[in-house]
């Protein structure tokens, strides 16, 4: 590869993502584009099949101890290393959908005003009927510039598949004390700063998880806390009682019988929220039980 005439550092980090990997570097290859590309990969402790997978492939690869690792400090940290103009940030779970993803996702980069842009998930065939209902409603297969100002407390810039521009990366760092949400405390930051950030639809990627009630309690207990320590207070009842009973309609219309288990989904994600939320106030040993990121609260 030319790294020369780079003019596109994609970005990912990895922890025991050996079931995934192979695939999204796989169609990373693939990509049609004109302009080269670099891939810069950062593992925090892999103790999987990982490295191997990723040593098939043509990429620069650096590795960090796993107390090392933070969502928007590891973010950094690969971005200091890559060379392009334009910094592509994919998850290691997220599998490009075609050869022009990448062509897609960077090509609206070009204009001055655009500062970031970021593409559509799509679900897996196996993603649970709430899982999908929650990708289909909050990436859809429209474009529109996206405003934070249109926050309801689902979709927001992602780095699950999202582009940036160095120059812009530069002026506006992730931030790093957050437990997640570090994209989209980011697009905050950037549109306040007059960028403007447009979603891609047709740079799209298949990205979807089968949490189980724990596991989604623990997921949106870290969202609530991010978004705590954002200072951010939205109102989570009035912004999901209609997402509650679209959503139902939708799960009724596969199968009726799985209402019930819909409805304790939600309840324990917005349980979850609400105690992250309000994680000042939760001892340090009982948040790392209640937190899918328990390295993250230090004594």
């Amino acid at each position: 590869m030319d790294t020369k005439r780079v003019k596109t550092s994609i970005i990912i980090l990895t922890k025991n993502n050996g079931a995934t990997i192979g695939k999204v570097l796989q169609q990373i290859s693939a990509q049609e584009v004109k302009d080269h590309f670099e891939i810069i990969i950062v593992d925090s402790g892999s103790s999987d099949d990982t490295i191997d997978r990723i040593s098939r492939y043509d990429v620069k690869l650096y590795t960090i101890p796993p107390f090392d690792f933070g969502h928007g400090k590891t973010r950094n940290i690969a971005s200091g290393y890559a060379t392009g103009d334009y910094f592509v940030y994919l998850s290691a779970d997220a599998i490009p959908a075609g050869k022009h993803w990448l062509k897609n996702l960077v090509n609206k980069l070009a204009d001055e005003e655009v500062g970031a842009t970021f593409g559509r998930q799509l679900p897996h065939e196996d993603a649970p009927v709430m899982e999908r209902f929650f990708i289909m409603k909050n990436y859809p297969p429209t474009t529109d510039t996206y405003s934070i100002s249109d926050f309801n407390m689902n979709a927001f810039f992602s780095n699950v598949n999202s582009a940036i521009k160095r120059s812009v990366w530069n002026r506006i760092k992730f931030k790093e004390s957050l437990i997640i949400s570090e994209d989209y405390d980011w697009a905050k930051s950037a549109q306040e700063a007059g960028y403007k950030i447009k979603y891609v639809p047709d740079a799209a990627v298949y990205h979807s998880h089968n949490y189980g009630l724990k596991q989604v309690f623990k997921r949106y207990f870290d969202s609530g806390a991010s978004f705590s320590q954002m200072g951010l207070k939205p109102d989570v009842l009035k912004n999901g009682i209609h997402y509650f009973f679209e959503e139902m309609r939708y799960v009724g219309r596969e199968n009726f019988f799985k209402i019930p288990y819909a409805i304790c989904y939600d309840l324990f994600k917005l349980l979850g929220y609400l105690a992250g939320a309000r994680h000042k106030w939760i001892p340090i040993f009982i948040k790392k039980h209640l937190s899918m990121h328990a390295y993250y609260w230090k004594n």
